[in-house]
Formats: structure tokens, C-alpha cells, sequence
């Protein structure tokens, strides 16, 4: 089969560097080990909260866990109910959709049967083996489509080592699915972009939608980027035909969540309670209402997860030079990237439907955490390592600078 034009061009382009390059297998294969292995290590000494050790525990683990317990129970789909206040009524997290909870709630009971007290860490483990799968997409989505190998490890060192990325595809929590199911989605849909694998990726493209919906709602975010999904060069009438087709699989698939949703909470998007203004900063009105607080929190979290740990001159100045180094770089590889509207609009894409899609949700919450930007967290490591090619940032830099505030957590 004759490749289209753009696939050969970027072809051509990466084959000499692959071949010129004998240290990037190596380097690949190390960023991939330092991300496993910086994982399992979280996963290991991570405390449950509110327990602290070398490293804090995170505050929502156990909201999650117990949604995990609840399937594994056999006692099916829970339904969720206000909270009682009592700091033991672990079920705000009852809200979410149940795939990831499905999945780890195996996984959780056969780490059960092996030892009493593991299921944490297996439910844990699924979520490190999500991250690897999201960073394998990831690379070689940026592999096939962004320009290069290098770009390709730098988009890949950002999936396995920056701060979100790494926590919470470690934790027990519904975002190391999503993350990995954005991958797919991107990838997937360039594929179908490509011209290749015809009805059949179409439908696995509408697939790994609903999945990412049946995760989280957030995951609906990513529905848009069906858009991409027809090939330039497609006569009009079947580059309609593909974009249809990913939707309307996606949709049927997803159906079943709205008349559940509707059924037991009224609405499409359901929401729990503990995320209202006067409950995080003792204020009335969303976030949108008190920008700057709510801004210097995102950027916080963006760097360092833990909050518990805010607070030392250290913390403030990796975490102040971090946000300033990889927003910057950030923002000019997705500027780059506008320029390759055939390739880059679907990361650029994703990244504004997941921000509009956050700053609606914080017109009636205050909830700004960063993680809630995980369907963008593929889009934006290509977006980065766009713009750390453009100042001829090394892949192993990127991969340091990255790190930088996991590796200082024990000092902080």
C-alpha cells in the first residue's frame, strides 16, 4: 500500500534519525524504566491517607478505594447518597462512572486472597500498569505524527515522569484509566486520519470514547475530537461518514450511562458534594468568582500534588520555576503546533475542550486541581516536547526537569 504523502514525509523524516541515533533506544528503554520504577516505588511507600510517611498519603485515595471495595463485595453499581458528615462515609466517589472500579475490584480481590491487606496495592498496580500503556500511546502517537524521534521521547518523558502523570497513575483512582484511554483516543483517531484501518478503527475509535466516558464524565470532553477523524483527503461525503461513525458508536455506547445518571441524579453530569466554595475556601461562588486564588492553586498542584507538603522556601521555588519552564514551553509547542493544523489541531483541540471544560465545571465549584486536566495530559506532553525541541531541550533534560519535584518530595 502506497503511504499517503504526510505519512512518508514524517516517515522519511524519523527513519535516519532512528537510524543515526544508536543512544535513543537506550535512552527510550531508560525512560520507561525510571517511570515503572518511580511508580512502583509510590506505590509502595505511598501511605494510605491520612497517614504520612517519607511521603504523604493523598486525600482522595480512599474515596476511591472504597468505591474499589464496594464492587468487590459483589454488591454491584453503587448508588450514591449525600454524605452523613461522618469522616467514615467514604462514598462521595459513588458518583463516577464504574469501569476502572470494575476492573480494579478483580485485581483488588485476588490481592486480597494472596494476603490480607494487599488489595490497596493491587488496585494500585493497575493504575501503574495504565500509566505505562498511556506513555506507550503517547510515544508513538508523537512518534508517527509530531516530527521526529526526539520530539517522540520528549512527549514520552513527560508521560512517565511529570508530577501528575506519575501520581496518578500510581494512586487508586479513576484518572490513570482516563489518562491511558486519551492516549488511545488520539492515537486512534490519527490513525483514522491516516486513511488506514477503515469502518473497523472507526469503531474502535468510537469505543475508546465510550470507555473514557464509562470512566470518567470528563471523558466526554474528548467527543469533539471526532472532528479529526476524517482524512483530508477523503471526498467530503465519506470524511462525514468517518466523523459520524466514531460518534455514533460512542454515543450508543455511552446511552446506558445517561439514563442511569438521569435516573438516580437527575442530570447528565452528576455532581458530589465537598467541592462547594464555602466547603475548600470558606467563599461564596465558583472558582471562576476568585480567580486569582484559584488560579495559584491549579499552578501549585501542577507542580506538586501533595498539598500537604505546600509551604517550604524549597517547595515555592521548584515549584515556581517548574510551572514558569514547562507552561512556557508548553505554550510554545502548542504555538508550533498551530502551524500543522493537518497534524497538531488535535492537540490543540484537546487541550481547549479540557480547559473549557474545567472552567465550566468551577463556575458552580471550586475544584481546580490539576489532574482534572488528565484527558489533556497526552495533548499536552506532545504540545511540551514541541516546545523543548524548539530551544534544543535533550529528551534526557526534559526527562530531569520533569522529575525535579518528585525527586525533592522527601525534602520538601
Amino acid at each position: 500500500m502506497t503511504p499517503k504523502p504526510q505519512e512518508g514525509a514524517v516517515r522519511s523524516a524519523v527513519a535516519p534519525k532512528l537510524r543515526g541515533d544508536g543512544n535513543i533506544t537506550k535512552l527510550l528503554l531508560g525512560l520507561f524504566l525510571a517511570g515503572g520504577l518511580l511508580r512502583l516505588a509510590l506505590v509502595v511507600l505511598t501511605p494510605p491517607y491520612p497517614d504520612e510517611g517519607i511521603i504523604p498519603g493523598y486525600n482522595d485515595e480512599p474515596l476511591h478505594l472504597q468505591y474499589v471495595i464496594h464492587i468487590a463485595s459483589g454488591e454491584g453499581w453503587p448508588i450514591w447518597q449525600p454524605s452523613s458528615g461522618d469522616p467514615r462515609d467514604l462514598t462521595d466517589e459513588y458518583v463516577q462512572p464504574p469501569l476502572y472500579y470494575a476492573l480494579a475490584s478483580s485485581i483488588y480481590h485476588l490481592a486480597e486472597i494472596i494476603r490480607s491487606g494487599w488489595g490497596m496495592y493491587g488496585a494500585r498496580l493497575l493504575s501503574l500498569f495504565f500509566g505505562l500503556v498511556a506513555g506507550l500511546f503517547v510515544y508513538r502517537t508523537a512518534l508517527l505524527w509530531a516530527g521526529g524521534v526526539r520530539i517522540a521521547a520528549g512527549a514520552l518523558a513527560a508521560l512517565m515522569l511529570a508530577p501528575n502523570a506519575v501520581v496518578f497513575t500510581t494512586l487508586v483512582t479513576n484518572d490513570s484509566l482516563l489518562v491511558c484511554l486519551s492516549a488511545m483516543v488520539i492515537y486512534s483517531i490519527l490513525v483514522c486520519r491516516s486513511g488506514r484501518g477503515g469502518v473497523a478503527r472507526r469503531v474502535l475509535t468510537g469505543m475508546f470514547l465510550a470507555a473514557a466516558v464509562w470512566t470518567k464524565m470528563s471523558g466526554l470532553l474528548l467527543f469533539p475530537l471526532a472532528w479529526f477523524a476524517g482524512s483530508v483527503d477523503m471526498p467530503r461525503t465519506e470524511r462525514w461518514l468517518a466523523r459520524g461513525t466514531v460518534l455514533a458508536v460512542a454515543m450508543a455506547m455511552v446511552m446506558p450511562l445517561f439514563a442511569w445518571n438521569l435516573a438516580h441524579y437527575g442530570r447528565v453530569v452528576p455532581l458530589a458534594s465537598g467541592y462547594s466554595p464555602e466547603e475548600v475556601i470558606g467563599v461564596a461562588g465558583g472558582a471562576v468568582y476568585h480567580p486569582l486564588a484559584a488560579v495559584k492553586y491549579w499552578l501549585r498542584s501542577a507542580a506538586m500534588p501533595f498539598d500537604t507538603v505546600w509551604g517550604s522556601i524549597l517547595e515555592k521555588a521548584v515549584s515556581i520555576v517548574w510551572v514558569m519552564l514547562w507552561g512556557g514551553l508548553t505554550f510554545i509547542g502548542g504555538y508550533l503546533l498551530i502551524g500543522r493544523r493537518s497534524i497538531g489541531g488535535i492537540f490543540i483541540a484537546a487541550i481547549l475542550m479540557v480547559a473549557a471544560g474545567f472552567i465550566w465545571h468551577n463556575i458552580e465549584l471550586f475544584q481546580v486541581e490539576f489532574r482534572l486536566f488528565a484527558p489533556a495530559f497526552p495533548a499536552m506532553a506532545v504540545a511540551a516536547a514541541w516546545g523543548a525541541r524548539a530551544i534544543r531541550l535533550s529528551p534526557f533534560s526534559q526527562a530531569v526537569l520533569w522529575v525535579l519535584p518528585l525527586i525533592l518530595l522527601p525534602l520538601y
